[in-house]
């Protein structure tokens, strides 16, 4: 009997996932497109990433946040936007909302850090999920 619960010990702590520790995401990043810089920074007890800086504009695209959901939004100018909301870490990823300007949607995302410095974006609705990669910025 003893031997069994010994190898029954070995087994879960061999099979046990070992936790994800957390790491920051602090800093700032270039969009995927190369069109803004975000910054990643501390607010409350959470991370946010508001755009800091335009690089260049999209053809066509105004400075206002015109494509949001609300009316009262749509004068506001992009540069400044909080597009990363409520960042908190769970099980291995920052977890919160990101928003984006080009549809005035916001969507449930994980936030991750990878290679070079640089940032996994996911945004999902329901079960569609897209992945962007934004770089470190110089």
């Amino acid at each position: 009997m003893k031997h069994t619960l010994a190898s029954a010990a070995v087994a879960a702590a061999l099979l046990a996932s070992p936790a994800v520790a957390q790491r920051s995401i602090d800093g700032t990043y270039v969009d995927s497109g190369g069109y803004t810089e975000i910054t990643v920074a501390p607010c409350g007890n959470a991370r946010c990433g508001q755009i800091t800086r335009i690089i260049r504009r999209k053809p066509g695209e105004p400075d206002n946040d015109v494509h949001n959901d609300d009316p009262a939004l749509r004068d506001r100018p992009i540069l400044g936007i909080t597009i990363l909301k409520d960042l908190r870490w769970d099980d291995g990823a920052w977890r919160g909302e990101v928003y984006n300007p080009e549809d005035g949607e916001t969507y449930r995302t994980e936030v991750r850090p990878a290679a070079n410095g640089s940032l996994e974006v996911k945004g999902c609705v329901a079960f569609f999920c897209r992945t962007r990669v934004w770089t470190a910025a110089d």
